[in-house]
């Protein structure tokens, strides 16, 4: 019999529960606390997942594993943490009986850890498309609603800082013979994320000699949700990097890495090498997606000759129809359906001009110019 003592009820915080939650991404062993779900629930569950997997949240179209595997885990956690709180308030045996109090109880307790925005804006999110399969759509109002520091809730879709190794003062090319040493795939799959601004998972799946399509790279393994995109060669570091990649590669497979290990192996590798020679987000304050980033704003400064936003470029030197046409044709590279994600690679576009303080006549100073 369970000796566990159960928390206290004070009718405002949720109690605190009884394990710590788990990632949004799935990648800790939060799937252990899955068996506090009874085995009704559970088939619940396993029934709208299976029903509604591929399914986007808003669009006609399908949605790649990655997605559906952090479906899983939230969706599955959430129930968890509600139920390992022990509280007859929050008991619940069916989808059905969901309520606004079970979200509340859950996604304050999360802030209350001090889970990130984006972690508690995504799981929030990911309960808002489960409503929607048991049919409550709407019942999830804005995320704000359901914790008590509304900020920890709002996160900027545009970057507000230099997620670049050169913007950390890390110089690829001094790191590359360390790790080449160790792992000379995992050094190329690093220059591939610079030299063509692909995802890690984007690189490890390509096979260049089939990826090659005459002055552009046809990145269609490994992309999110299935779309496949092209990346032109303009120069000859990116065709040096695509050259030594197809020598690389296992001439049978057409893969970097060594033959026989799957994707997960590969990417276990990789991370492990990385952080072997100190590349990681403690130690240098960047991530192998931070090249990807660094690929971002050099192709916005060949195209708009502007350095970008978060570099100190000022938009106001730039026009519009220029802009446009530059933004577009970065997020097609970068295999995005909308150009404003661009904000959250190289900044905003808005640029607040210098203004006159209000209180001047009484200090004699004027204001700095706004920066965004």
């Amino acid at each position: 019999m369970n000796n566990m003592p159960m928390p206290l009820d004070t009718g405002q915080t949720p109690p605190r529960l009884l394990l710590k939650p788990g990632r949004v991404d799935g990648k800790n062993s939060e799937h252990r606390s899955w068996g506090f779900i009874p085995k009704k629930l559970n088939n619940e569950i396993e029934v709208l997942l299976q029903k509604n997997k591929d399914k986007a949240a808003y669009k006609d179209k399908k949605v790649g594993q990655g997605t559906q595997d952090k479906r899983r885990t939230v969706i599955k956690g959430f129930f968890a943490d509600l139920l390992k709180m022990r509280n007859p308030r929050y008991d619940i045996r069916s989808v059905n009986g969901l309520k606004q109090k079970h979200l509340k109880a859950v996604f304050q307790y999360l802030e209350s850890q001090g889970q990130s925005p984006s972690t508690i804006q995504n799981k929030i999110s990911i309960m808002r498309v489960f409503c929607g399969w048991i049919g409550k759509h709407g019942m999830i109002g804005d995320s704000a609603n359901y914790v008590e520091d509304k900020a920890s809730v709002k996160r900027s879709m545009v970057v507000q800082e230099d997620k670049s190794w050169d913007g950390h003062g890390l110089d690829l090319m001094t790191k590359l013979p360390e790790i080449a040493c160790m792992d000379p795939h995992a050094a190329l799959w690093l220059e591939q994320c610079w030299a063509f601004g692909l995802r890690v998972k984007e690189a490890i799946m390509m096979r260049p000699h089939i990826a090659e399509d005459g002055p552009y790279l046809n990145i269609r393994e490994g992309t999110k949700g299935g779309r496949s995109r092209i990346v032109p060669i303009e120069n000859l570091v990116q065709r040096d990097v695509l050259e030594r990649s197809k020598v690389a590669a296992d001439q049978t497979t057409g893969f970097l890495g060594q033959r026989g290990k799957t994707y997960q192996q590969k990417v276990r590798r990789f991370y492990y090498v990385l952080e072997c020679c100190g590349i990681t987000l403690k130690e240098e304050g960047v991530t192998a997606h931070g090249l990807r980033h660094q690929y971002m704003h050099e192709a916005f400064l060949r195209l708009t000759g502007e350095p970008a936003p978060i570099r100190g470029g000022d938009l106001r030197n730039i026009e519009t129809r220029v802009y446009r046409i530059a933004s577009g044709k970065l997020m097609e590279r970068a295999g995005h359906t909308r150009v404003t994600i661009g904000a959250g690679y190289y900044g905003s576009r808005r640029v607040k001009a210098p203004r006159a303080d209000n209180e001047q006549g009484k200090s004699g100073a004027q204001a700095a110019p706004s920066a965004d």
